[in-house]
């Protein structure tokens, strides 16, 4: 007769199938995976049946950083169980692209790219923090937090992508473009980056596509090697002893517990993307949607200020487009626009004319929905309107916001026959939105300036430069945001800029756009050990963060593809080091 064996809480079942509800902790069916009745690893041996737990070390949350940190903590001999307040892991790593951005490894090296320390590191202060940089300081005008963070980072990040690549928990690639070469960078222009390719890095894919495969590697390997993961479990508050972290309480279904830990605690939530009380009060203006997880909802800040906690970087958030009609229809839906398809394609605002380079990266991109015109006392950009014409919406369509020509045209997606009606297409809609959006609507002067802005556009697609925003003069424009169809050969014959076409196409097209985020990265301050640290600046002894949960590395700055990921694996790595050489203490329960 076979076995089958709960992977949540271990109990051994013996049928042809397994239960469709393991009788102990209530797991369901596909939570079982075949028994061969060999001798279980030591982490194997901390179950949840309904009570308190001890284990070494345990770790809150089941995204990329709480993995990387799980799998570096168990891989070092310690016992290991995660708790996740989803009934699916992977929060919002699930989701994502699944790149990580990782400075100076070993595959970039191979392909020939050269990342010195000084070029890295001269890149992130100058990129993140634009209004401090000094080339000439030892720290670059950062302070002693700020650079300890990014070098710390340097450090580690390559270091984590090997370990884990070791042990077998993730196979990394290099991440290759379009055009055949390493993906650039988000800032590729800037003098201290020296033209740097390579840092982008994907899981070896065999489950999956993006986020969802990076995160059933981890998953499959935390299993194969005795790492306990509990879902539905809600992490409430932090347990402490004499000044030391040795527990987390939290809420398994409608049950009270407590989860010990021998050598420490490491946080790994996600931010507080869909606490509306916190996005309120921290952004700087309104969201409408993004990729975080339903249930990040920042419990991460409220548990580690509880602890005595420095909270930093709150207002900080990984930016991005969204279709701002679809999130008002449905809060929890993947509303996000990372980049803006086509080569007749422009963003305008509320006078219709546009605002930005729109094949700029989606971070910088989203900031500009929050200038403020002072000479109009108003958020021009607070809302603003993709506008296309019949060449984009046919050669890019299955890029979103454009769906495939054989589906129904969504609700959100505006058409006419000429500007005047789309305009006014536009006003329709906007006036639909009117109680949820501060009565938002256009300027008198918008259907002119619109046939204004898309007749200069046109001249400076014929001519191939852009001098109101330099786009395409960028690599990243040509490189990242292009997306070239299938069937055309770029460049296109007679086509002097690859992402610039004149909008001369009927039908157009127009979408409503908000600021959306990845998700929010503010929260309690971390050093460079991965350590919590206390408003005295000392670490808060047996805590560890990483991930969106904590105040980014990064500042409010996406430094290139995977730059959410890539520091939240790389501190998860560091905090799954520290945590598991502390000596092992009974919490005396």
């Amino acid at each position: 007769m076979k076995k089958w064996k709960c992977t949540v809480c271990g109990y051994i079942h013996e049928g042809d199938e397994p239960p469709e509800k393991c009788p102990r902790c209530g797991a369901p069916k596909e939570a079982f995976v075949p028994y061969d009745g060999k001798p279980e690893s030591p982490g194997n041996e901390i179950h949840y049946t309904g009570g308190d737990t001890i284990t070494d070390v345990v770790v809150v949350g089941s995204g990329a950083a709480a993995f990387a940190a799980a799998a570096t903590a168990r891989s070092k001999g310690s016992e290991v169980v995660m708790i996740e307040k989803a009934s699916k892991i992977g929060g919002t790593t699930r989701r994502s692209g699944g790149g990580y951005w990782i400075p100076n490894n070993h595959l970039q090296k191979a392909a020939g790219y050269k990342d010195s320390k000084d070029d890295s590191l001269r890149y992130m202060a100058r990129y993140s923090y634009p209004n401090k940089y000094d080339p000439k300081d030892d720290r670059y005008g950062l302070t002693e937090h700020q650079f300890d963070l990014i070098n710390s980072f340097y450090d580690n990040a390559s270091e984590m992508v090997e370990h884990l690549g070791s042990i077998g928990a993730v196979n990394s690639i290099l991440g290759i473009g379009w055009t055949g070469k390493g993906y650039c960078d988000y800032a590729e222009f800037l003098p201290e980056n020296r033209g740097i390719r390579g840092r982008l890095l994907f899981s070896e894919n065999d489950k999956g596509k993006m986020g969802y495969g990076l995160i059933a590697h981890f998953e499959d390997w935390a299993k194969k090697n005795g790492i306990t993961i509990i879902t539905d479990c809600h992490a409430t508050d932090i347990i402490g002893m004499d000044g030391t972290v040795i527990g987390v309480e939290a809420v398994v279904g409608s049950e009270k517990t407590r989860f010990y830990a021998r050598q420490g605690v490491v946080f790994g939530t996600g931010g507080y993307s869909h606490n509306a009380e916190l996005m309120q009060h921290f952004q700087p203006g309104p969201i409408y949607g993004g990729c975080a997880a339903p249930t990040n909802t920042g419990d991460f800040i409220s548990i580690a200020c509880k602890a005595g906690a420095k909270i930093g970087n709150t207002r900080g958030a990984f930016r991005a487009d969204s279709l701002a009609e679809l999130y008002l229809e449905d809060p929890n839906t993947l509303t996000t626009v990372f980049f803006i398809p086509g080569d007749s394609t422009i963003l305008v605002n509320k006078h219709g004319k546009r605002y930005v380079n729109e094949k700029r990266n989606y971070n910088d991109r989203g900031k500009r929905h929050f200038d403020w015109d002072s000479e109009r006392a108003e958020y021009s950009n607070m809302l603003t309107f993709m506008i296309s014409d019949e060449r984009a919406a046919t050669l890019w369509q299955g890029h979103p916001p454009f769906p495939m020509k054989s589906e129904a045209a969504p609700k959100y997606l505006i058409t006419a026959e000429d500007l005047d009606s789309l305009a006014e297409g536009i006003a329709e809609h906007l006036k639909r939105m009117a109680g949820r959006t501060g009565s938002f609507s256009l300027d008198p002067s918008f259907k002119n300036n619109l046939k204004d802005t898309v007749k200069r556009f046109n001249k400076y697609a014929e001519d191939g430069r852009d001098p109101e925003f330099g786009r395409g003069d960028f690599d990243y424009d040509k490189e990242w945001s292009m997306m070239p169809p299938t069937g055309i050969e770029w460049p296109e014959k007679g086509h002097k800029n690859i992402t610039m076409h004149p909008i001369v196409k009927p039908p157009y097209y127009a979408v409503i756009l908000g600021s959306g985020t990845l998700d929010t990265n503010g929260g309690p301050v971390i050093d460079g050990r991965a350590r919590v640290l206390g408003w005295d600046d000392k670490p808060i002894d047996g805590l560890y963060g990483a991930g969106n949960c904590i105040a980014s590395p990064t500042a409010d700055t996406y430094w290139g593809g995977g730059s959410t990921i890539g520091p939240a694996m790389t501190f998860g790595y560091i905090a799954g080091k520290q945590v598991s050489s502390r000596d092992k203490k009974e919490p005396g329960v």
